[in-house]
């Protein structure tokens, strides 16, 4: 064991640290060390990195800890001045490199390097002995190198597996569920009508019992809601039909989804009789699977494995629309489902589907398991292959277009279960629970792709049922904090009647041609029509090189042009435009007002005959009586340096406070030459810096997960901030000078 190396003086010269004893975890992937620090006051945090296997592809697991956060978990005895040094994630059976930093608050640190020898680790379940089709490859291009995966072989569920195939830790709730999400960097676990939380250090915790709600188990998922996260329950009354949205800090019901009362009010209102459909326990009419949240548009979306997916007003609890199979009974026989169908384009509709989740750029995934329906009849279709299938939404003319899907070889068939999650954009992780069918002897598959579709590993495994490879999640261990940041808050109250909303975006940067132009987005949430302007400026921008003559078009989330302007003096609504009092004050800049009905829409702002130069990009809410809003607003282009850094405003209009996340993002952009690691700062109207942030998972990394549109690169940032009504600025840069592509955004949330 290497004594400590200073890196800077002051605090670190001055204070001694050492390690002075060392106890075993509650498995071979946890050890405990006793850290002796001389003046605990002055430490400020504890890092801890675990150096791969030799060649390993994966990023080091990392963790860092507070000393706030170990003196409130009892890891601290003040007596002596020595903290508990949780570190997990170790390999077993191994002579572990762990390398440690002390970082101290007048930031100086000193580090030094642990040898940890650990025990070997043997169970019932066969993840440390995988059946190796495609070994971890040395392409460094897959966003993730870890994954949890759900298993009911072992009393140790859930299991992590990094992707070169080591197991790196697994539960110690000795319990054999299935259900459960990493989520706030901890498991959460289902035990019968209980939740669990289980610390990495080992830890668990009873989080709820829902018996009182006549709660008797867990169905199946544990997924990210709105507010918190959503359980598939089994009732006394409904198996497998309930949904339950709970705070993941105190277990508190926030809300719940009955759909044998959804789809029986449905049914009722459309001519239909529900008894010939719904049934109570033990009845498995539905069957529930997993859960996701579309915050586009304030969905919640719910895959019935014997029927389809639905969706749902959030609040309402209405049905919005239904996808699935159209052989089955839900369509041949009720009409009064029927009427809400979509169609799929380029591809089929999902049957048995499992693992619906929204992709970070709006579409649905899901793992389409080709398998037809158990319990009604007629049963639907049945396919010899299982694959995961993505789709983009095109709900105003009830379409679904499949975008992608990964067939694998076209024997593979895997009837239940399984999952398909992206990480990255078109970085994916795929399951196959049951190849040979939902039986004994059967086997599960665990596979990753990245964004070229060349797949990275793939692993083999005995399985019986879905007892193997249930589900596996995509997580980052790379660079987890203790805490992660405030506690996650109680769901929003109902908004006051006139609520605060973002009612201006504009952004400045130089605009150039190709990939390198200005491109503004939006989305449109409720269901009325919002009126608004976007304006293109160029000419009248106190800047040197403004662009001389700038266009704008506008596109619809199908990718058609709706409106275009170039020189807004020429539009046919000249005078309504003059009449907002915010018409361009220059003839050869561009606007376009228009009522746009919700959706997502993308504003493209180019220099007239190949013209460059900076330009801005402005839009304006001009009804903010509608009961829709700009619920995302968001521009993407060239970020350089000096002046031309991007330079992002937003306007809240209204009387209260409103919490809003704004994120820069660059290496997740599927564009060339973007930059490689953007940094964020945001401004008050007076030039105040508010916050800034480089590495979003660095600070606030709780805060900005529980929005649920984290950043998908770990180089990204990212700031959640409840901002009172007024202008803001916020400023994208490119770390250590960095040049390239950036997208800069802001998301009112609840």
């Amino acid at each position: 064991m290497a004594a400590p190396s200073v890196v800077n003086a002051t605090q670190a010269n001055s204070t001694t640290v050492s390690i002075v004893g060392k106890t075993a975890g509650a498995t071979p992937f946890i050890s405990k060390f006793d850290v002796l620090v001389g003046n605990p006051a002055v430490l400020n945090s504890i890092r801890y990195t675990i150096v791969p296997k030799k060649g390993s592809v994966t990023r080091p697991l990392s963790a860092t800890y507070t000393t706030s956060y170990l003196k409130e978990h009892g890891f601290f005895n003040a007596g002596i001045g020595q903290f508990t040094l949780p570190v997990w994630g170790l390999y077993a059976g191994y002579s572990n490199s762990v390398k440690v930093e002390y970082q101290f608050v007048d930031s100086s640190s000193k580090r030094q390097t642990l040898s940890v020898a650990t025990a070997p680790f043997s169970d019932t379940c066969p993840y440390g002995n995988p059946n190796v089709l495609q070994a971890r490859t040395n392409n460094t291009q897959l966003s993730y190198d870890y994954m949890l995966v759900t298993s009911g072989c072992s009393p140790n569920s859930p299991v992590i597996l990094d992707t070169d195939g080591n197991v790196r830790w697994v539960g110690t709730a000795d319990d054999f569920d299935r259900h459960a999400i990493f989520y706030d960097n901890a498991v959460y676990l289902s035990d019968g009508p209980r939740l669990l939380r289980i610390e990495m250090d080992g830890t668990v915790n009873v989080l709820a019992d829902y018996t009182s709600r006549g709660v008797y188990g867990m169905h199946h998922n544990i997924d990210v809601g709105k507010h918190g996260l959503i359980l598939d329950v089994d009732t006394h009354d409904y198996n497998g039909t309930v949904n339950i949205e709970v705070n993941p800090i105190t277990g508190e019901v926030l809300n719940e989804w009955n759909f044998a009362a959804i789809i029986s009010d449905a049914m009722i209102a459309g001519g239909d009789d529900p008894a010939l459909f719904v049934e109570k326990y033990p009845g498995d009419w539905w069957h529930n699977n997993s859960t996701t949240y579309r915050r586009t548009d304030d969905t919640l979306i719910v895959s019935s494995r014997e029927n389809f997916v639905i969706a749902v007003d959030y609040e309402s609890k209405a049905i919005k629309w239904i996808f699935g199979d159209k052989t089955k009974a839900w369509y041949v026989n009720f009409p009064s489902l029927r009427q809400f169908a979509l169609s799929a384009v380029n591809g089929p509709e999902p049957t048995g589907q499992h693992a619906v989740s929204i992709t970070d750029d709006d579409h649905l995934l899901l793992f389409d398991n080709g398998n037809e329906s158990d319990h009604h009849r007629p049963a639907g279709v049945h396919r010899d292959n299982s694959m995961p299938r993505k789709y983009k939404f095109d709900l105003q003319d009830k379409l679904m277009t499949q975008v992608w899907a990964y067939p694998n070889e076209p024997t593979v068939l895997s009837p239940y279960c399984s999952s398909v999650y992206e990480d990255a954009p078109e970085n994916y992780l795929v399951t196959y629970a049951t190849i040979g069918g939902f039986t004994t002897n059967n086997t599960a598959r665990i596979l990753g792709l990245t964004a070229a579709g060349e797949k990275v590993f793939d692993y083999r495994y005995p399985s019986n049922f879905c007892d193997v490879g249930y589900l596996a999640l995509p997580i980052h261990l790379e660079q987890t904090s203790f805490p992660t940041s405030t506690p996650t808050p109680s769901p929003t109250p109902a908004p006051t009647a006139t609520p605060t909303k973002l009612a201006n975006i504009s952004t400045r940067l130089r605009v150039a041609t190709g990939n390198n132009v200005l491109i503004g987005g939006f989305i449109i949430t409720g269901k009325q029509p919002k009126k608004l302007i976007a304006r293109a400026l160029g000419p009248s921008l106190p800047v040197a090189g403004a662009l001389p003559n700038p266009k704008i078009q506008i596109y619809n989330s199908a990718n058609e042009l709706v409106a275009v302007n170039d020189n807004w003096q020429k539009a046919a609504n000249r005078q309504t435009i003059i009449d907002t009092r915010i018409a361009p004050t220059n003839s050869l800049e561009s606007a376009v007002l228009r009522s746009l009905t919700p959706g997502a829409y993308t504003a493209v702002i180019t220099g007239a005959n190949g013209g460059t130069g900076v330009g801005s990009i402005e839009i304006y809410d001009l009804d903010s009586s509608a009961d829709s809003q700009l619920a995302n607003i968001s521009t993407r282009g060239m970020v350089q340096t000096g002046d031309d850094v991007m330079i992002g405003g937003f306007i809240l209009a209204g009387p209260t406070q409103r919490k809003v996340i704004i994120r820069a993002l660059g290496p997740s952009l599927r564009v060339p030459d973007k930059v490689n690691d953007p940094t964020l700062e945001l401004f008050d109207a007076n030039g105040n810096s508010l916050a800034k942030n480089d590495d979003w998972r660095s600070h606030q990394q709780r805060a900005i997960f529980a929005t649920g549109v984290p950043p998908p690169n770990d180089r990204e940032s990212a700031i959640v901030r409840t901002l009172a009504p007024g202008p803001y600025t916020a400023i994208v840069r490119g770390s250590n000078g960095g040049t390239g592509v950036a997208l800069v955004e802001v998301y009112a949330l609840e």
